[in-house]
């Protein structure tokens, strides 16, 4: 809800300044409240709610009942502009406190694990992902630093700490093409060697990353560039040139695709951070990878009214009667822009959210005065 429906209403304000957007989205906000006092003593909202009035508000049993990182930790952007833009600050302390409850918190690897407890916040796995419950939580450090200035650098330290852990602790290569893949983190020194399509993101992530002068920006551009290639790698090695869910590198090796990941949802990751790596390097490669993705969906996917699903990405006859609303939302948007020479959403004035919705940048000053959460 949030990084659809309110992120979709922000953005359509931010680019036409159309204050029903935004009325909107503070009314869907507002509903949306009571969900961050279910658990008082730490503010962790739950992860289903109602909007009729009857403030049902739970965590998922296949959980036990735990927060999910990617839920809890990928609201900040969309709620600090609705603060910025509305003037509510209560709107800016919900989600800034969910940064506070995280920060500095004893982590595996400089890292944040998939699941936290919601009434102690203590972790409840030592999992690490950069794929699913977890992915846009890291994005959204670097994003929140981005939109609101510069002005909160603890969060940029947040992100450079995190990303250093994964390059130590979860980056690895393939035998024997030597494709840099990033792999689930299990414990200390063990690893599930795998990558979801989700994890592509990351390429882009880092390249948006390494554009500010920072001290890691010549490694991050390395290590996006390398990732990009991989997750073009997921395509160009299936029967239809379509990806699937996650590929298996099994000790190591190079990526297969796994009997029950074989599937294709038309996901933007690999889009994303082609897009991202052209616009920062023009280099034609991406733009020849991302032709090349685009066909194989219009060979394979193309219906008379959108992209179908692929149920095996090797066996492309067999279709799924159904399409994705970030199919429209991202894929084909990241697409649009990757071929767009007149680049109408500069990434200096704009930032994305994890749903591909634009957001202008803005002085947070009012909101960012007072001192940043503590490490615990």
């Amino acid at each position: 809800t949030v990084i659809r429906i309110i992120g979709g209403l922000l953005s359509a304000f931010e680019l036409s300044r159309e204050a029903v957007f935004l009325r909107k989205a503070e009314e869907l906000a507002g509903l949306m409240m009571y969900s961050f006092k279910a658990n008082p003593e730490t503010g962790v909202p739950c992860t289903t709610i109602s909007l009729d009035g009857s403030r049902r508000c739970t965590f998922p049993t296949w959980t036990q009942r735990n927060a999910i990182l990617a839920e809890f930790g990928t609201i900040q952007l969309e709620f600090k502009y609705l603060a910025h833009h509305t003037g509510r600050k209560e709107f800016w302390e919900v989600a800034e406190r969910q940064i506070r409850n995280v920060r500095g918190r004893t982590q595996p690897a400089g890292l944040y694990p998939n699941f936290m407890s919601p009434k102690t916040l203590r972790w409840t796995t030592t999992k690490v992902s950069m794929g699913a419950l977890a992915d846009s939580f890291y994005e959204y450090l670097l994003k929140q630093w981005l939109l609101t200035q510069r002005t909160e650098p603890y969060l940029r330290t947040m992100f450079d700490e995190a990303m250093l852990g994964m390059a130590r602790s979860m980056v690895a290569r393939s035998t024997p093409s030597e494709l840099v893949y990033i792999a689930d983190y299990v414990s200390e020194g063990k690893l599930v060697h795998k990558m979801d399509h989700l994890a592509c993101f990351a390429g882009g992530m880092l390249a948006v990353g390494a554009q500010h002068g920072g001290e890691f920006d010549r490694e991050y551009m390395t290590l996006a560039e390398r990732i990009g290639e991989t997750c073009y790698e997921f395509y160009r090695r299936t029967t239809s040139g379509l990806s699937p869910e996650f590929m298996s590198f099994v000790g190591g090796s190079d990526p297969k695709v796994p009997r029950n990941a074989a599937y294709n949802i038309g996901r933007p990751e690999a889009v994303e951070t082609f897009f991202i790596m052209w616009y920062y390097t023009r280099d034609p490669k991406w733009r020849e990878m991302g032709w090349e993705v685009f066909s194989s969906f219009e060979r394979h996917a193309r219906t008379p009214s959108g992209w179908a699903a692929l149920k095996d990405v090797n066996n492309p006859a067999k279709l799924d009667d159904k399409m994705e609303s970030f199919v429209l939302a991202e894929t084909m948007k990241y697409l649009f822009l990757l071929f767009d020479s007149s680049y109408p959403i500069p990434l200096d004035k704009y930032v994305f959210n994890t749903e591909a919705h634009p957001l202008g940048t803005f002085d947070a000053s009012a909101f960012t005065s007072a001192a940043p959460p503590k490490r615990r």
